[in-house]
């Protein structure tokens, strides 16, 4: 639990990001806690864990450890479980995406390399997994954000449900998708209309990667560990789970982003933002 985190653990007192738009945020801390949310178009729960560290000793709590030991070896660092129930059905692919806001990318001539470095990397990881990734840096067109996303498919595990279920979900198994039936998880194909309106699914994603507690990428082959502020500055990094509209076309152009339908939002924080908001967390 965590009543075993040191008692001022920056870890346990600042949050990792917020849930929502702007007004009526919702704080989510790396502790495995399942988080409430509500959308126009989708309803459920998200959980974090993320492992963590004070003074360089890992202080993770051992029920923790287990969730993210399941992906492993390697262990990751940390593992997202996105428990949704879609409002509407989706238009075509579901997408997880990862945005800037707030400016492009700052690149160098060098950046700009170790940029096509990394996304290389998660394009190649994407191909593993028979999906592509979409991305813009954010410096080819006026008014284009920073901006990478994924398939949901390409997501190792996911877990259909005909209700809630307490998250996280523990299951040994690395890679498929299973249905709740009598108590017990059966699996299952992962079908073109596993989303619809009437089931809880349940999205895992984790990775050894990018360590958001440290802000860093870690593990990077050839390349080590790389701070995100070289590539992000001081900004935020935002989450969506998103569908292309109504029209279900392509929105992965910057003049169609603002027809991308977005089931879930989430901001997660850079360090100097998390500890800006400890106070307020803690009142």
């Amino acid at each position: 639990s965590s009543s075993s985190l040191p008692a001022k653990s920056p870890f346990q007192m600042a949050p990792l990001a917020f849930l929502g738009a702007a007004a009526g945020r919702t704080p989510v801390f790396g502790k495995g806690e399942a988080t409430p949310f509500q959308s126009d178009f989708c309803e459920g729960t998200v959980c974090l864990v993320h492992k963590s560290s004070e003074d360089g000793k890992l202080v993770t709590p051992q029920e923790l450890t287990d969730v993210l030991e399941v992906s492993g070896p390697p262990t990751a660092c940390w593992e997202i479980q996105l428990q949704v129930r879609f409002k509407v059905v989706p238009k075509g692919p579901v997408f997880v995406g990862f945005e800037l806001r707030d400016g492009p990318l700052q690149l160098g001539m060098f950046t700009r390399g170790i940029a096509r470095a990394v996304l290389g990397v998660g394009q190649s990881m994407a191909r593993q997994r028979g999906a592509d990734i979409r991305y813009t840096l954010g410096d080819e067109k006026e008014g284009e954000r920073p901006h990478i996303a994924i398939p949901v498919t390409a997501f190792l595990r996911m877990f259909r449900s005909d209700g809630p279920v307490p998250l996280p979900i523990m299951h040994p198994d690395k890679n498929g998708t299973w249905h709740l039936s009598q108590g017990s998880w059966q699996p299952i194909e992962r079908a073109a209309d596993l989303f619809d309106t009437e089931h809880y699914v349940t999205l895992v994603f984790n990775t050894t990667y990018i360590d958001f507690y440290l802000w860093k990428f870690v593990s990077i082959p050839a390349l080590g560990s790389l701070d995100l502020a070289t590539l992000c500055g001081s900004q935020a990094l935002h989450t969506l789970i998103y569908d292309d509209g109504e029209d279900g076309r392509d929105a992965g152009e910057a003049e169609d982003f603002q027809r991308r339908r977005a089931f879930l939002e989430m901001e997660l924080l850079p360090p100097h933002a998390r500890h800006e908001q400890d106070e307020d967390v803690a009142r």
